[in-house]
């Protein structure tokens, strides 16, 4: 077997190749992989959605690309088994890649991620390339293999994208997101209004320079990692009515605390909380810095649960607590008052169908796994859009995480019970449930 760099190359000779993308198994803080190929034409791109085989469509068309399984070791390794016969391979087809996507991480946490080249003949392997510079990509062209002088060769790519596996195909031509949801997105043309300052809450990997060092700025005089904005409107929706059971999953029912004040104050919340996740709701008047941080034992801060230099601003954002002392908040301001109220999470208001709102908010899902279609509109320049998922054993799902003019995104909807968490959203937000055939292409089809 060949080991081989990134841009190496070398002859594949033989006429069917069976492709291993290996990896860690999944598992404490590893995400899942899947593996894919893509067959493009001379000029770099696909024919049609039919050239993607990947975990929704299995086969090619023309037969000459299969996606042959999965198998895991003893060792916690997995690999994904593709399979290519070139004599199938159709002559407008000059180039073959082999690609890996994950839709809930980054591969910087995926650890041994290589791909290696069989020959199905006679089980000799051919070739070897060992990705060792993954960081922020969710998917990797790995490898191609390409025509060369009536032969084929195989190279070694390892190009990432930082949009998966939807974002990698449509730049080589695939189209297969939902019209629905395409047609109801923001148009571009949109006005802009550039009154107020951009938010100061996105990844330095998302925002312009110009707003960077707003971000650091803000960091460094809060210790925080977002500012928020745009003053928060409570959500005109229907109180919650029917069965507690989903909300019980997350927490017992508990007295409400709340309590009010001005300026700086360390807060002991004196009701009795079970351990389980709360509420923490914040509103102020008047303007200035306002933060809200959870202290921890030794009365340093530690959640962020408010965070604003914005006029009359509120936040409400769930806390998980571990019942193991009394829970204790700090407020921070500048001589305005301020009220904090601590609630249990039988009092969130259920996400069913659509909901809309402002600012930061929480909501509770109880249906099935769909799609989560999040849109936010801002009177600012530049906004970033950030919303959670949490199940009641704390695991954590990015439901939304886009910056740009008019964020707006569809992404996997876990099944309920989960918190919805709208981290950071600062203006006017619209969430719509979506069953899962409205999105049939990149739906992960059962195994």
């Amino acid at each position: 077997m060949t080991k081989i760099i990134k841009g190496g190359n070398l002859p594949v000779p033989g006429q069917v190749w069976r492709i291993a993308v290996v990896r860690r198994a999944p598992g404490g803080g590893v995400p899942e992989v899947e593996a894919s190929a893509l067959l493009l034409d001379a000029s770099g791109r696909v024919r049609g959605d039919g050239d993607l085989v990947f975990y929704n469509q299995l086969t090619h068309p023309s037969g000459a690309v299969r996606h042959i399984g999965q198998v895991r070791d003893e060792e916690q390794r997995v690999a994904d088994w593709l399979e290519i016969d070139t004599a199938l391979v159709e002559p407008g087809v000059q180039r073959i890649a082999i690609t890996a996507s994950s839709e809930d991480g980054t591969f910087g946490r995926v650890p041994g991620l290589h791909i290696r080249t069989i020959s199905a003949g006679t089980g000799e392997q051919l070739a070897l390339y060992e990705v060792d510079d993954a960081s922020t990509e969710t998917a990797f062209v790995l490898g191609e293999f390409y025509r060369r002088e009536g032969a084929w060769k195989f190279r070694a790519v390892g190009q990432g994208w930082d949009s998966g596996l939807v974002g990698l195909a449509e730049d080589f031509g695939i189209v297969g997101r939902d019209p629905e949801t395409e047609a109801e997105a923001a148009p571009d043309d949109e006005p802009v209004h550039d009154d107020e300052p951009a938010s100061s809450g996105a990844s330095p990997e998302a925002i312009p320079e110009e707003l960077l060092s707003k971000v650091r700025e803000a960091e460094a005089a809060a210790g925080a990692a977002s500012v928020r904005t745009t003053p928060r409107v409570p959500v005109q929706r229907p109180p919650r009515t029917g069965p507690q059971s989903d909300a019980e999953l997350f927490g017992q029912d508990f007295p409400e605390f709340v309590r009010s004040g001005e300026g700086k104050a360390d807060i002991t919340v004196d009701v009795p909380i079970p351990a389980g996740y709360v509420v923490v709701e914040s509103a102020r008047r008047g303007d200035g810095y306002f933060a809200v941080h959870s202290i921890d034992g030794k009365g340093d801060s530690d959640a962020l649960l408010a965070n604003t230099v914005m006029k009359d601003q509120g936040a409400r954002r769930v806390l998980r607590y571990d019942g193991k002392a009394p829970l204790r908040l700090r407020v921070s301001a500048y001589g305005e008052p301020w009220t904090i109220a601590v609630r249990p999470v039988s009092t969130v208001e259920i996400l069913d169908g659509t909901a809309e709102g402002r600012g930061s908010d929480v909501l509770l899902y109880t249906g099935p796994a769909g799609l989560l279609s999040s849109r936010l509109r801002t009177r600012l320049g530049f906004e970033w859009f950030n919303v959670h998922g949490y199940e009641p054993d704390g695991r954590d799902h990015l439901l939304a995480n886009e910056a740009s003019r008019f964020p707006r995104e569809t992404r996997p909807l876990p099944e309920g019970p989960l918190l919805v968490q709208l981290v950071s959203a600062d203006g006017d937000w619209t969430l719509k449930v979506r069953p899962p055939k409205e999105n049939r292409f990149w739906r992960r089809a059962s195994r």
